[in-house]
């Protein structure tokens, strides 16, 4: 091995079959591949484009199809799990992978088992349950340089859950040893042993790589190679570095040795991407104003000197971050006060001031990321919160084809032509929309039944429609069995079965 802590002897034959031999092919049995970087390459570099659009469901789906053809990548895995956070930071209701992620991995191949794993941990990464399975997966694969990633995140948060049971916590301590990372096995072991003190064997197997620990630690395995000792210590300090930097609660403290170190780096290196994005990164997570001022400096000026967007975008999230802020500030001071108050009025400049930023900050994305079909619906929604219909749905109409989100899309599509008065083409699109949403009781399926309602309803007003009428007193009733107190929504039943009392007109 030739990574982390646990570097393979110099003087130690390489395994057959493994890279460093000079072989081909990785991994043994079913589970041998050839690593192919040149068409793994044509996948990974678009995923970072894609992540830098913030679509990081499909950036997610190119890491792992580049990862498919080189699992040995590295900074793919980290490409992957870069976009997995963001995802699952946007995402933290999702019980799993979407329809549309799974289905492209669903092969039964050693390798197509380590994708999935992957995908399913890459979702929820706190879960350290699904970490362990990645971290299998690529253990069978001979990934050592991969299972160690995987296998150091997962260790951390299952350190961090006090509900980690002691037999996944020993299936990490030997997937560790296996790999002769055996800091990170004692940890584990240790780890497990508190949780159940009476396990002399299991105390005695911790010994046991505690020892092999200090030998590895100490430099006595490269004892004959110069160097060996102080490459030990310094591969030590950047680990420690690494970890601190990925964890993911800091203390104060340790937040502020990541900030000097990325600070450090940055200054080395001002004009460096990975540079710029680790220094602002680190500071918008501290995040107090001072915070917040400097990684914005530190952004525009990373844009003006590499020409790269998504400094430009990040810091125009800190701008919007900071003028809500605001906004919510006058809302509050506001509330108390009259209408038509100096409090109010200057809230509601501010309102509009603050849309108007949204809408030319989205415009700009949309304008540099064309394909990106998330950043069109996003614009559109702000358009169709200031009453800019048309426009929103120029954007809703291409963003509908964007995985994952359609029916979200088409909802305010159908909301769009509803507001401008357009029944026909309102609900042609809520129809579309409710016979492929799965779930008729999740919220935007009661919302897309309750728009189809409101839609039926007004033509059955202003047409005499009492066909439109009946069906939307048979959506609205649906909706009140399901959820009562859904919006309006028993109002609007004892509404309309009026209007269908009035529109059946006196009977006899």
């Amino acid at each position: 091995m030739a990574f982390g802590l646990f570097k393979k002897k110099d003087d130690e034959p390489a395994k057959p079959g493994s890279a460093a031999a000079g072989d081909a092919s990785v991994g043994e049995g079913a589970g041998k591949f050839t690593p192919n970087p040149a068409t793994a390459r044509k996948f990974f570099d678009p995923a970072k484009t894609v992540h830098d659009s913030t679509n990081y469901e499909y950036a997610m789906t190119l890491w792992l199809q580049g990862l498919g053809k080189d699992p040995t990548s590295m900074s793919g895995l980290e490409g992957f799990m870069a976009s997995a956070e963001s995802f699952a930071n946007e995402n933290p209701k999702l019980k799993g992978p979407t329809k549309d992620q799974s289905k492209n991995f669903e092969g039964k191949t050693p390798i197509d088992r380590y994708l999935q794993a992957l995908l399913n941990w890459g979702v929820k990464p706190t879960d350290y349950q699904l970490g362990i399975k990645a971290m299998e997966a690529a253990v069978k694969l001979s990934l050592d340089e991969p299972a160690f990633f995987i296998g150091t995140r997962t260790l951390r948060a299952a350190l961090e859950d006090p509900k980690a049971k002691k037999d996944h916590l020993v299936t990490m301590m030997r997937l560790f040893s296996q790999l002769g990372a055996f800091e990170r096995a004692v940890q584990a072991g240790e780890a497990a042993c508190r949780i159940d003190p009476s396990d002399a064997k299991l105390q005695a197997e911790t010994r046991n790589l505690s020892a092999q620990a200090t030998m590895t630690k100490g430099g006595y395995e490269k004892s004959g190679a110069a160097g060996g000792f102080r490459a030990n210590v310094r591969d030590i300090e950047a680990q420690r570095k690494r970890e601190e930097e990925e964890r993911l609660v800091k203390s104060e403290d340790t937040l502020e040795r990541v900030i000097l170190n990325n600070k450090t780096d940055y200054e080395t290196r001002p004009n460096d991407p990975a540079a710029i994005q680790k220094f602002a990164k680190s500071l918008l997570e501290r995040g107090t104003a001072e915070d917040e001022a400097l990684a914005f400096k530190v952004l525009m000026k990373g844009f003006e000197t590499t020409r790269t967007y998504r400094f430009k975008q990040l810091a125009g999230d800190i701008r919007l971050r900071v003028h809500s802020r605001k906004i919510i500030e006058l809302r509050d001071a506001a509330k108390e006060t009259p209408e038509g108050s100096e409090q109010r009025k200057q809230y509601m400049s501010a309102l509009r001031q603050f849309r108007e930023a949204e809408i030319k900050e989205f415009e700009e994305r949309v304008e540099n990321y064309p394909t990106d079909l998330k950043l069109k619906y996003e614009l559109g929604r702000r358009y169709y919160d200031v009453g800019n219909h048309e426009k929103a749905i120029e954007q809703f109409q291409v963003a509908q084809q964007a995985p994952g989100i359609a029916n979200t899309v088409q909802n305010l599509l159908g909301q769009s032509f509803l507001s401008m008065g357009w029944l026909d083409e309102a609900e042609g699109t809520f129809r579309r929309a409710i016979e492929t949403h799965e779930s008729v009781s999740d919220e935007l399926g009661l919302s897309l039944r309750y728009n189809l309602m409101v839609t039926l309803s007004k033509r059955a007003s202003e047409n005499r429609d009492v066909s439109s009428a009946e069906e939307a007193l048979k959506l609205a009733s649906g909706i009140a069995i399901q959820q009562i107190t859904f919006r309006d929504i028993r109002e609007r039943r004892e509404q309309l079965q009026a209007l269908v009392k009035e529109l059946r007109g006196p009977r006899g």
